[in-house]
């Protein structure tokens, strides 16, 4: 048992991997109670010795359909920066925190808010039905958050530009083939190899995940005279961990590592 109570999305944990799954119909649009049951949802995972990865996905015809723009329209300035300054400011500040992976498994739409979601993870899976898509200059008259930053480091300023300036979907075959995502599967394997993904991961040393990770985000705006003396740094404090000294001495003995998360 948790102890929390969700009402716009589910939370388990099986095998080592915690689901995160929206639930909120028909689009599983974003609200500020969503963004804070996920903010919970995050928190319970990364506490949980037990989970090693998170999934998060969506139920019904996609993963979101983005923030709830009627409910934005509701809203004054101040309101809706306090509520955009949670979902996008302490959304990626939170999942950077996090001591283990997440990713996102994604079907038939990820639209706006919700590419702000897949694309704060470390991997998106999507089907091949899926669609990816930041209307915000047609439909808001404003640019798309998060995600000028997001979709120039992916995929470039140029491309960049298009899919903002003209709010077009991209599929998830395009997305693939651009570096957006991690891979496509056929729709009725999305859960399948999500999982055995997950799995894969989830089969790997906690101390090991949680080093690689917080190596990835250090160096991803780093200055390239930083990088050796920081890589250094952190392969020669991985390698004093007591997960280390088994992961080499499995590799010589030709047999599988036993974890200690030490």
């Amino acid at each position: 048992m948790t102890g929390a109570v969700f009402s716009l999305l589910h939370y388990s944990v099986q095998d080592g991997i915690a689901d995160i799954i929206l639930d909120n119909p028909p689009a599983n649009v974003i609200t500020p109670q969503m963004t804070t049951e996920y903010f919970t949802a995050l928190d319970l995972a990364n506490a949980d010795p037990e989970v090693r990865i998170i999934i998060l996905s969506g139920k019904g015809k996609g993963l979101s359909g983005g923030v709830d723009l009627k409910l934005l329209d509701t809203y004054g300035s101040t309101e809706m920066k306090a509520f955009l300054s949670r979902f996008y400011v302490e959304m990626i500040d939170k999942v950077r925190a996090l001591s283990k992976p997440i990713m996102a498994s994604v079907h038939g739409y990820a639209m706006e808010g919700a590419c702000t979601l897949a694309f704060a993870c470390d991997m998106v899976i999507a089907s091949d039905d899926a669609k990816f898509g930041y209307p915000g200059v047609p439909n808001l008259a404003a640019p798309p958050g998060m995600h000028v930053w997001f979709l120039q480091r992916l995929i470039g300023r140029m491309k960049a530009a298009e899919l903002i300036y003209t709010g077009d979907t991209i599929s998830a075959t395009k997305a693939e083939s651009l570096g957006m995502i991690t891979r496509v599967v056929p729709r009725e394997e999305l859960t399948t190899e999500s999982r055995k993904l997950a799995a894969k991961v989830a089969a790997m040393s906690s101390v090991g995940l949680k080093a690689a990770r917080e190596l990835i985000y250090r160096m991803e705006n780093m200055d390239f005279k930083t990088v050796p003396g920081t890589a250094l740094d952190a392969v020669a404090l991985a390698f004093a961990s007591d997960d280390s000294k088994e992961a080499r001495r499995a590799f010589v003995e030709k047999r599988a590592p036993v974890w200690t998360g030490k």
